[in-house]
């Protein structure tokens, strides 16, 4: 509801204007009426108002100064005058100084009310453009940054990609570029023994770091998550400034980064071959070190297919190793060490297995584990695989491992089963005298009725339904041993309906009726 200050040296017309109109109907409601310019410019002072309805003839402070002054407080005031015929000029003066309309006296309602609606009108049009640009201002940077992963994904509408782009102040139209990939060295191992305060404390540095950076070079930046960033860069940025950054990126916490650089390109179109050759650049960080920056033109020839085929078989393995399919984690392994047998050196194969424990610690990490403490491990000890002397020796400390890991994680997931079940038999028996659908308990517990199912029955080795005419069944079968209590009043107390269908139930299970055997109790 719009607010509406009247100004009239006139007491009978302020009134009047103030009591005759009907303003709710209008959505607008008068939050003040003022008998000088004087009195108004302190209500404008002490409150927001939208819209002003002033005589323009009025002692000492006229209407339009009052206009005036008002418009500084605040530009978005919408003026309307009311004026006598005879000052008629003055009403086309006030038109000039961007009033919204002008009403003759004696004031005719209707005439009033249409200036005012058009007053409203214009008032909705600017709070809707208002809250467009809001909005478009709050949702900017999620905007920016899926426009971003289309032009890395090598799925941007160029049409609607390159408005937006302008909009937020970025033109490359002319502009050959390239990207960039940042990733942090070792985080796990380095961010092990912080504590989760310090860990945020440092993503928070890394992150404040990169972002100043980019703003001083004017390098556009996409966070792809936590700790990874993607680069896009004018022509004009040089391998140099990266190599600068690699530096500056780490200021002020205890990690190193790795970027690995693209080609440059002719068109957006094109951005996501230039990711993904900066992304086959980092990936070569194994074989070419860390804390530097790698070109797309230091990956020679077979080395940069190996070393994808190597992501391939640890993701393999890890997947394995998650879904305790032991055959499968020997047979992973038996990839990785064909693999290995293409390294000519020792120490490549010691780096390739600090990779290996490197990347395992990381994606348990994302699971809640932690690699050294599952297997009680020192990370001074991982020396020892420099000191084997076969492959083979490395292939059976590296296969029981993953054995070991496969064996706890599944543990794990058969506690949390086991527990799960224990809740489930706690609900059943909270509700026996109801009619217990699984349905209901799969809503009830989040899982689809077929999921909950079977893992109720993988941990019981009985179905659902038949457990829950178990559990009535030995709950009647106590109950029968009240004397006080008739047969169908203690099937009723389990949810049984039919006393027919619940004496050939306990007959089926136990051989005899209930009646008999309550008498041989």
């Amino acid at each position: 509801m719009y607010k509406v200050l009247l100004v009239d040296d006139e007491l009978l017309d302020l009134k009047g204007l103030q009591y005759f109109m009907n303003w709710e109907d209008m959505d607008m409601e008068v939050c003040a009426a003022a008998s000088s310019g004087f009195e108004a410019l302190e209500v404008l002072e002490a409150q927001q108002v939208d819209i002003v309805v002033t005589d323009i003839k009025m002692p000492i402070m006229t209407g339009m100064e009052l206009a005036r002054r008002a418009l500084e407080l605040n530009p978005k005031l919408k003026i309307v005058f009311v004026s006598g015929y005879e000052d008629f000029q003055y009403a086309k003066q006030a038109i000039s100084m961007s009033a919204c309309g002008y009403v003759l006296k004696p004031v005719d309602d209707e005439d009033m009310r249409r200036t005012l609606i058009d007053v409203k009108e214009a008032l909705n049009k600017e709070r809707a453009h208002s809250h467009l640009e809001h909005y478009f201002s709050e949702s900017e940077p999620l905007l920016k940054r899926e426009l971003f992963m289309q032009l890395l994904d090598g799925t941007p509408d160029e049409d609607r990609v390159l408005p937006l782009l302008q909009r937020m102040g970025i033109a490359w139209q002319r502009s050959r570029l390239y990207t960039a990939l940042l990733e942090p060295d070792d985080l796990a191992w380095k961010l092990n023994g912080y504590s989760e305060e310090a860990q945020a404390a440092i993503e928070r540095q890394l992150s404040l770091s990169v972002e100043q950076f980019c703003a001083m070079e004017r390098i556009q930046v996409c966070r792809l998550d936590q700790f990874h960033f993607a680069l896009i860069l004018e022509e004009r940025v040089d391998h140099g400034r990266l190599r600068e950054f690699i530096h500056h990126a780490v200021s002020g916490t205890p990690l190193t980064v790795t970027i690995g650089a693209g080609p440059l390109v002719n068109s957006l179109k094109e951005l996501h071959y230039s990711f993904q050759r900066a992304k086959e650049a980092l990936g070569l960080k194994l074989f070419l070190g860390k804390g530097k920056l790698i070109l797309h033109t230091d990956a020679r020839g077979p080395v940069t297919a190996e070393a994808k085929d190597l992501d391939d078989i640890l993701q393999a393995l890890f997947q394995a190793m998650s879904s305790y399919r032991l055959v499968a984690i020997d047979d992973c392994n038996e990839e990785l060490f064909v693999w290995v047998g293409h390294m000519e050196t020792k120490l490549e194969i010691y780096q390739l297995f600090l990779h290996v424990v490197s990347k395992l610690d990381a994606y348990l990490h994302t699971i809640n584990e932690d690699f050294y403490e599952v297997l009680g491990l020192d990370r001074k000890h991982l020396s020892i695989l420099y000191h084997f002397e076969t492959t083979q020796d490395m292939k059976s400390w590296l296969r029981r491992r993953m054995f070991e890991l496969s064996e706890h994680l599944q543990r794990k997931r058969q506690g949390k089963k086991r527990k799960l079940v224990q809740e489930i038999e706690a609900y059943i028996e909270e509700r026996l005298e109801h009619n217990v659908m699984l349905r209901d308990a799969a809503n009830h517990f989040s899982f689809s009725p077929n999921h909950l199912g079977q893992i109720f029955y993988e941990e019981k080795g009985i179905y659902f339904s038949d457990y829950v005419s178990l559990r009535r069944l030995e709950r009647v079968k106590l109950l029968l041993g009240d004397p006080k209590l008739k047969v169908y009043e203690a099937a009723q107390r389990v949810g049984y309906k039919n006393l027919s269908h619940f004496s050939k139930q306990f007959k089926d299970y136990y051989g005899v009726s209930p009646g008999d055997y309550r008498r041989h109790l």
